[in-house]
């Protein structure tokens, strides 16, 4: 963990942060297993002690071989670290266990810290499947997009119907499910967790694990690997060194040392976890019963099961609880049967069985190019593309040099529309080959401006040629509503209510030209849409995210954000609909900077879902100059301000306002300093009803400041600080 700890160190900004933090989640799982099942500490203090003083492992001979399967749970390619990532994750997990680390050199064996004659290797091989539970072969790496799943990560993840990756069998593999981040209750950056072996375990067994700790290459770069070598210590058995024990708050005793603290007698107790690597470290006075030193020795800050920057060993009794657990526990046990092995093929030769492979976008404007990425597996040495329909070098190209065999080509589309792509892959002998039928979807020209959408004449978003529906759940996604429009009869739905948590759905339009606008002349661009939600619970914390690219489909800036009581207050228990214009919040975005002016600027929506109710979408505007130029469409009406309200206050980047109209006004937002001086100007074609509207105060100093809402000869004021 030496440089893991240093990098999360740096990010913390301060020693004294992270210090405070857990960036190990394991114990935070063991005080919920506790809090649950009345029986589980005592069923822990009985299976650890079994551990410790369990047969001798000198009579095993064989190396252990043990099956595993990494699921990548990823945010449309963000986090879908590569094979060679998994690959070196594996083999530093197999190096730190065989004490082949090339830092054992910095295990004391001083006379006060006599840890080099206890460090031990465990004569393990942690191995990729090769065949998975159904019998198919595999390379034993499951790919799962699933946005709403790899933020705050926890075991829904590990669920196919949560959208997740479920559980292989745990008396088959050991399961690593590697995400983008990991929940945390506010004690710092959790790195991983992982469930301990004992009762009760069951289908959340395995490692959760942030990406950028996995491994020592790309998204992990500068770390050593360490986290994983950790939690699986906990997953075959062991706790943190410092662990407390039965009696008491602190680590340190002098109990018999095979039945307390973490049951271990070569790692002197410890008072508490530390991040120091400070040589002459003791926090414990104390020499417990059964000691294998059998005086004060330091504390043993190289041990892989503290919170150390320098760890580089396990000590004997450690390997001893891991290897008599493959012993005494039956699903590990049958984990590493000659039976399993060969069931798992993890010894098969490397032989091509199966073509896959992934882009790098299923979406290009026209003139794009996407990339290829070959997951083919085992050992491919030749590649053919195939693009269908259409002619190479009119309809698409090979470009950056790659060619239809290259292992992963670059194409630029020039024609709109879906096109099939596949690859045969061969190892010389054998070859296979994959088809994905409407894989790359080009899209039309850009749209015109001034630009309205209010779904009139759409039928089908699916087959629009002008939008694009993301549903990754392959639950409810957007789809037009024929008889709840706001201006018109359609609008768009997302059947929100009965889906479940943990649903992501996007709405994404087609390429809109702004090219002709550029900023010299003072030129604003205001995006304003309706929408209509109710909860169905009053503790529903659902999201509405709107993003804008200025680049078709690579990089996605988001631009609001409404969340909980924001986006309503309101609880309908059963499936709702709007019943008028009442029902309606008009959203006013006014930081579309000039950068964004260009040909192939998109909008997309994205709805977080949490169990609650159906939400609408309706009326969407993208215009440029005054609004008093009528330029928005199905917001024309006439003038008072009601339910007032800013927040977050204090603010930083952003400040939203909200304010309800008797009728439709044109609307001016100042924002003043304490001196009386305008710091921005903002004009809005306000609509009757709800109106939210997010202020830039990115670029304010920070100090008090007063926001004047000015419809029609009505005007209030608000005061928020920037910080």
């Amino acid at each position: 963990m030496k440089k893991i700890v240093i990098s999360v160190l740096i990010l913390a900004a301060g020693f004294q942060v992270m210090a405070q933090g857990e960036w190990c989640g394991t114990d935070k799982k063991i005080q919920e297993l506790k809090a649950a099942n009345p029986g589980f500490q005592e069923h822990l203090h009985k299976s650890m002690m079994k551990a410790a003083s369990g047969a001798s492992w000198a009579q095993q001979k064989a190396t252990l071989q043990v099956p595993v399967v990494v699921h990548i749970i990823h945010d449309n390619g963000v986090g879908n670290i590569s094979d060679d990532q998994v690959e070196n994750a594996l083999f530093i997990l197999n190096r730190d266990y065989n004490r082949q680390n090339p830092d054992t050199t910095q295990t004391r064996n001083t006379a006060t810290a006599p840890f080099k004659q206890v460090a031990s290797s465990m004569d393990i091989e942690f191995i990729l499947a090769k065949i998975d539970p159904a019998g198919n072969c595999t390379n034993g790496i499951v790919r799962v997009n699933a946005p709403a799943l790899t933020y705050g990560a926890n075991d829904d993840c590990k669920y196919t119907s949560n959208g997740g990756s479920d559980q292989w069998p745990m008396d088959q593999y050991l399961n690593i499910w590697v995400v983008n981040s990991i929940e945390s209750d506010g004690a710092g950056t959790t790195l991983g967790y992982a469930y301990l072996p004992y009762w009760p375990n069951g289908t959340n067994y395995g490692i959760l694990i942030r990406n950028d700790s996995f491994g020592t290459i790309e998204t992990a770069l500068g770390t050593d690997g360490g986290t994983l070598t950790h939690e699986m210590g906990h997953l075959l058995g062991l706790q943190h060194i410092f662990d407390a024990g039965w009696s008491g708050a602190s680590g340190c005793h002098t109990d018999d040392c095979y039945g307390n603290g973490d049951y271990c007698c070569d790692t002197p107790p410890q008072a508490e976890a530390n991040w120091s690597c400070s040589s002459s470290w003791n926090s414990c006075p104390d020499v417990p019963t059964n000691d294998a030193f059998g005086f004060d020795a330091l504390d043993q800050i190289e041990n892989y099961m503290s919170y150390n920057a320098c760890q580089n060993m396990f000590s004997a009794d450690q390997a001893s609880i891991m290897q008599n657990n493959f012993v005494d526990i039956n699903f590990l046990a049958s984990c590493v049967t000659p039976q399993n092995v060969a069931f798992t093929g993890i010894n098969l030769p490397e032989t091509l069985c199966k073509a896959q492979f992934e882009a790098t976008s299923n979406e290009a404007c026209v003139g794009d190019s996407v990339g290829f990425i070959d997951r083919s597996f085992h050992a491919p040495i030749g590649w053919t593309w195939t693009v269908s329909p259409g002619v190479e070098n009119v309809d698409f190209a090979f470009v950056n040099a790659s060619t239809a065999s290259s292992q992963e080509p670059y194409i630029r589309f020039f024609t709109p529309g879906n096109y099939q792509i596949s690859l045969t892959a061969t190892d010389g002998t054998n070859s296979d080959t994959e088809i994905k039928d409407q894989f790359v979807r080009v899209l039309p020209g850009a749209q015109s401006m001034p630009y309205f959408e209010g779904f009139e004449y759409i039928w089908d978003l699916n087959t629009a040629n002008n939008w694009y529906v993301y549903n990754p759940g392959n639950n409810a996604g957007f789809q037009v509503d024929l008889s709840q429009g706001r201006t018109g009869v359609h609008s768009a739905k997302l059947a929100n209510f009965g889906q479940g948590t943990n649903n992501s759905d996007e709405l994404l339009s087609a390429p809109i030209d702004l090219s002709s606008f550029d900023g010299t002349a003072g030129d604003i661009v205001t995006l304003t849409f309706r929408y209509a939600y109710r909860k169905r619970a009053s503790n529903n914390d659902e999201w509405l995210k709107l993003f804008i690219t200025k680049d078709c489909n690579i990089n996605w800036a988001q631009r609001k954000t409404i969340h909980g009581d924001q986006l309503s207050t309101q609880v309908v228990s059963t499936s709702w609909t709007p019943a008028g214009p009442q029902d309606w919040t008009t959203v006013h975005v006014i930081n579309i900077l000039d950068n964004y002016f260009v040909e192939n600027f998109r909008f997309k929506f994205e709805f977080e879902g949490n169990g609650g109710n159906n939400f609408y979408l309706d009326d969407i505007n993208l215009y440029e100059g005054s609004p008093t130029e009528d330029l928005v469409i199905g917001l024309a009406e006439e003038g008072e301000i009601g339910e007032l309200s800013l927040y977050p206050n204090p603010a930083s980047d952003e400040v939203n306002i909200r304010f309800a109209l008797s009728q439709a006004e044109n609307t001016i937002l100042q924002i003043r300093d304490v001196a009386g001086r305008i710091s921005g100007k903002y004009e809005i074609k306000a609509n009757e009803g709800a109106n939210l509207v997010m202020l830039n105060t990115a670029d304010l100093a920070a100090g008090s400041y007063f926001v004047t809402i000015q419809a029609g000869t009505a005007t209030s004021t608000l005061q928020f600080v920037v910080k």
